[in-house]
């Protein structure tokens, strides 16, 4: 029977493991709509949601930054979220509740293989530290990472250390997903690859076989999508690697090594508030940064101890000690060598480790204080005040980023985008245009973000308002971003809409009534002018450094055309010209008018302008060009383009 002595300490174990779990959930879960949503959450976001509603199931997840397709995985473990609501609120949370789960597997980890103290304090770490609250509150494969590597290491440490078969079967498979979740949990690789030699040596041979195969199967649909994108056959990934936009060094460097102290540290964390902004956010936070080199420093004297133990092989795991300082070293030693263009969270595989060995580290010097009441009283306090300290400068960031616009940081946060969604949808409009910069999705932001939030309404278009213009057949209600420089749309304009505030310094969004054809006035053309795209110029008008064509559309086309404009002299020769992108065929619909602005000035001897539209499309030769016919009532081809003369 237990003791009244044990029950008492086990109730003070929950009770402390209770509120560790409530620091790390008001952190991860609280405020969760001041939250990121730019293009690469709106786009996993839009993936996910589709295989929620059944509308895909990819085999090759989102593109990854050194130009290789991620896993579907990612996609596939944010679907749930979005099968209860489309509103990216609830997927926030979820990426929160499995970071919460995280820490309880710190806690769990150094409770099972050091002690309670260790686990008190690894787990208080990690809940506070700002990076790991950053990193677990939005819509990012990579947020999503932390439980599954803290579980693959506890899975293998039960595996070796306590002979369990099912921690050998596990481990690997969550090894597996944990890597299809991002590319930085290879990492690990060579900590599962020693406790395999050791457990097919030691005759365990039928679980190393389950262990590779369950994780085999995890990979079966990325294996086929990869296989049907040709990225199987010998180089093929290689090649898309040395093709990435991303130019790493290729060298030995300390820049790994510098990531993973600012992470450990939580130093740092006004880098998100931009370039311009951070400075505000530190005055707005007293100078505390240096005491922060504590968890760093105490991670590294740990770890020399722990090492030092290792080699006299001293109790009580010195199997767990050697994982913990492998699990620490292997992601700086993997990234060392810069072959890809490091950011910090390709770190994030290795928080949990340092926190751990911190903990085991305090637990030690814990019991080296046995009867010094007041160092073991200054020490309490000291941790406390770092939690303190750490929970106060993130708390200030997160107001900070709310109220403040932070070019180059923090995007505009997701509660702001939500307003404007509601006041959308209240209207219950049966088509919008969002007037922004970009007009394709995933590759722009503006297509990327609305797509997903406009999710529900019937039709929504996507127009770059720096240089289109689209005056809809239909009613449609405008979307309208002033905080870039719109072409057709003023301040006068802007001002007539009803406005939607962002943070301070943020212009806002306006939502306005779409204008219709009449607001407008251009020089009409009197030759034949319809294409055979269905496209009919109507006419054209000159600006002082542009020049505008206005187009009717005849309905959806397959295709995707560019625009052109020759001017031409009395004899027909070229005198200037200007190509563009016309508009997405996807989103032309009959009757439409079209506004293209060229960035092209009519020089005195103009005569003529040829226009027209064509299509480019790759072959073995090279790229095709083929211009869309001038035609007739009949359809019968006329020319090339349409010859306008300037001349009434």
């Amino acid at each position: 029977m237990l003791t009244e002595r044990t029950t008492r300490a086990r109730r003070w174990e929950m009770f402390g493991l209770a509120a560790i779990l409530l620091l790390a959930a008001a952190l991860r879960l609280g405020w969760p709509r001041i939250s990121e949503f730019k293009r690469d959450e709106a786009n996993l976001a839009r993936a996910a949601l589709d295989v929620a509603r059944g509308r895909a199931l990819p085999l090759l997840g989102l593109s990854s930054s050194v130009n290789i397709p991620n896993s579907p995985l990612s996609v596939y473990l944010f679907a749930p979220p979005f099968a209860l609501s489309d509103d990216p609120t609830a997927a926030v949370l979820w990426v929160g509740a499995l970071n919460v789960l995280a820490v309880a597997l710190v806690w769990a980890l150094a409770r099972r293989f050091y002690g309670a103290r260790a686990a008190w304090v690894a787990g208080l770490l990690y809940a506070a530290s700002p990076w790991a609250a950053i990193f677990s509150r939005k819509i990012w494969a990579q947020d999503a990472l932390p439980p599954f590597i803290v579980a693959a290491v506890l899975l293998g440490l039960i595996g070796e250390l306590e002979d369990r078969h099912w921690g050998r079967r596990l481990h690997l498979v969550t090894l597996a997903v944990a890597v299809q979740i991002h590319y930085a949990a290879f990492t690990l690789g060579p900590l599962s690859a020693w406790w395999h030699w050791r457990a097919w040596r030691r005759g365990q041979k039928r679980d190393v076989l389950w262990g590779f195969g369950l994780a085999a199967l995890s990979f079966v649909p990325f294996g086929v999508g990869l296989a049907r994108a040709g990225l199987l056959a010998p180089h093929a990934l290689g090649e898309r690697l040395a093709a990435s936009e991303t130019h790493p060094a290729r060298v030995f460097s300390f820049t790994a090594l510098d990531h993973a102290r600012l992470l450990i540290a939580g130093q740092e964390i006004h880098a998100l508030a931009g370039p311009q902004q951070f400075r505000a956010y530190l005055a707005s936070v007293p100078n505390v940064w240096p005491l922060f080199w504590v968890l760093p420093v105490g991670t590294l004297l740990s770890a020399a101890w722990l090492a030092w133990r290792l080699k006299r092989r001293a109790a009580p795991h010195p199997a767990a000690n050697g994982a913990l300082l492998a699990w620490l070293a292997l992601p700086v030693l993997a990234f060392s060598y810069e072959w890809v263009e490091l950011t910090p969270h390709y770190l994030i595989p290795l928080m949990p480790a340092a926190y751990l060995l911190c903990g085991v580290g305090a637990a030690r010097l814990w019991e080296v204080a046995r009867g010094r009441r007041m160092w073991r009283a200054a020490g309490l306090v000291a941790l406390l005040g770092l939690i303190g300290m750490q929970v106060g400068v993130f708390g200030a960031l997160l107001r900070f980023v709310d109220t403040h616009s932070t070019p180059g940081g923090f995007g505009t946060p997701l509660h702001y985008l939500l307003d404007v969604r509601r006041a959308v949808l209240e209207r219950d409009p049966s088509s919008v245009l969002v007037v922004s910069a970009g007009e394709v999705a995933p590759y722009d932001e503006a297509p990327a973000v609305w797509g997903v939030l406009l999710e529900d309404v019937p039709l929504v278009r996507f127009v770059d308002g720096r240089r289109t213009a689209l005056l809809p057949a239909i009613p449609s209600l405008e979307l309208l971003d002033s905080s870039v420089a719109l072409w057709a749309c003023d301040a006068t304009c802007l001002a007539a809409g009803e406005r939607w505030p962002r943070r301070d310094g943020e212009p806002p969004y306006v939502l306005r009534p779409a204008p219709s054809a009449d607001v407008y006035t251009w020089q009409a053309v009197n030759v034949p002018a319809r294409l055979e795209n269905g496209a009919q110029l109507l006419g054209w008008w000159a600006e002082t450094d542009a020049l505008v064509l206005a187009w009717q559309l005849g309905g959806p086309v397959s295709e995707d055309y560019q625009a052109f404009v020759h001017v031409l002299d009395a004899d027909g020769r070229k005198l200037a010209q200007a190509d563009r992108p016309a508009w997405p065929g996807r989103y032309w619909r009959a009757e439409d008018v079209l506004l293209l602005r060229f960035p092209l000035t009519l020089p005195p001897q103009s005569d003529a302008l040829f226009v027209g539209m064509y299509t480019v499309t790759p072959s073995a030769e090279g790229l095709r060009y083929h211009n869309a016919a001038l035609v007739d009532a009949r359809g019968a081809y006329l020319a090339q383009g349409v010859t306008v003369p300037l001349a009434p």
